[in-house]
């Protein structure tokens, strides 16, 4: 064999190693695997603006950390951010999540002072001292795009990681994710994050807020958001759910509404009501040509289709059904003299499930033509 021919079965067999080591790898990848689901909100409770992002739930990929939860979740709602750091990660600002008017929780306005001396370059020392915002007294945003971040209303304002009611212990882009995980973010105005409970009162002064933790709740919101459409047909589920996601919002609930709202919603999802459908009633029933009856009814609130019976028998014996949700139908031909007993009940699908109003009162007509 020449040096050609060897160079040329080398390589052959350098190709077939090479796809024996990563086939297998490609038809059974890791990230083909089910890894779970986290939690993910954005929040600006701080200013009065509620939710940025409201709670959902994010698929984990492998290899994936806080940082790359938070880049995909906002890029499938469509926003934007900027944010500092090679090794580390710093999020400055996110585009867009400053809905343009504040409404500071009396709380964060009552915080006490910031304040703290340096020497600046002319040797001098210089004292600097902030008040916490209000939602008539505050620095403003500056930021272009509506962004919301640092500096934001407030000197010491800016975004705050919180993992499993927790801050984050370094940089986010360093800690990994697991199934279950809550991960909130949460906009900052005064304190570093002393009013979002976070302890920086050792250099800030400030004693943190005691906050409720509603990372339960946040969870059983998202999971509810999930499937909103379905969930939201049942009128108790969407009562407890309204209530759930109102306290969800609240700046600092109590631990005692919370867990309430909690179990409200938790409670109202494991015995889903049907909603009502009231009475139908009949409007007319005439008999038309070639011994038939035409029947119409009134529109039945909560109704969207109507099941007719109709019979020549009082008592329904041999009666035709029929379902539609036009508000009026023909019988089949009867005979001459023979009366048509109606009636009629509205009915609405929930889920694939069809349910009845109550039947109406029956009307009759004679058959003369």
């Amino acid at each position: 064999m020449n040096k050609w021919a060897r160079k040329f079965v080398a390589g052959i067999l350098a190709a077939a190693m090479i796809l024996s080591v990563y086939t297998p790898g490609y038809v059974k990848g890791a990230e083909e695997e089910n890894l779970g689901t986290v939690t993910f909100d954005i929040e600006r409770m701080t200013i009065g603006q509620g939710f940025y992002m409201e709670p959902v739930k994010v698929e984990i990929k492998a290899g994936d950390n806080v940082k790359t939860i938070f880049k995909r979740a906002l890029k499938d709602m469509g926003g934007t951010y900027t944010a500092t750091g090679v090794k580390t990660f710093y999020l400055k600002t996110i585009n867009n999540a400053d809905a343009g008017t504040v409404n500071i929780p009396k709380e964060i306005s009552a915080m006490p002072d910031y304040s703290y001396t340096y020497v600046g370059s002319d040797g001098e020392e210089h004292s600097v001292s902030y008040k916490a915002p209000t939602s008539s007294v505050n620095i403003g945003n500056q930021l272009e795009n509506n962004a919301l971040g640092e500096y934001s209303y407030g000197e010491m304002a800016g975004w705050m990681f919180t993992i499993n009611n927790e801050p984050a212990s370094e940089s986010v882009n360093y800690i990994p994710v697991k199934d279950g995980d809550v991960i909130r973010l949460q906009f900052s105005v005064y304190g570093y994050g002393a009013d979002l409970g976070y302890d920086t009162e050792s250099y800030t002064g400030i004693p943190k807020l005691q906050m409720a933790n509603r990372d339960a709740l946040l969870k059983e919101v998202a999971e509810t958001n999930e499937k909103k459409d379905y969930w939201m047909a049942y009128p108790n589920v969407k009562s407890a759910y309204d209530k759930a996601f109102q306290v969800a919002k609240e700046y600092n609930p109590t631990q005692k509404n919370v867990d309430n709202a909690l179990a409200a919603l938790q409670g109202a999802k494991k015995k889903p009501t049907y909603p009502t459908v009231k009475t139908a009633s009949i409007k007319t029933v005439k008999n038309v040509r070639k011994y038939k009856a035409k029947i119409y009814v009134n529109q039945a609130s909560g109704a969207t289709g109507y099941q007719y019976k109709y019979s020549v028998s009082k008592s329904f014996k041999k009666s035709v059904v029929k379902t539609t949700s036009k508000t009026y139908i023909t019988t089949k031909k009867l005979k001459k003299k023979q009366v048509c007993y109606v009636k009629v009940r509205g009915y609405r699908v929930v889920n694939g499930v069809r349910i009845y109003g109550k039947w109406s009162k029956v009307k009759t007509v004679r058959i003369k033509k």
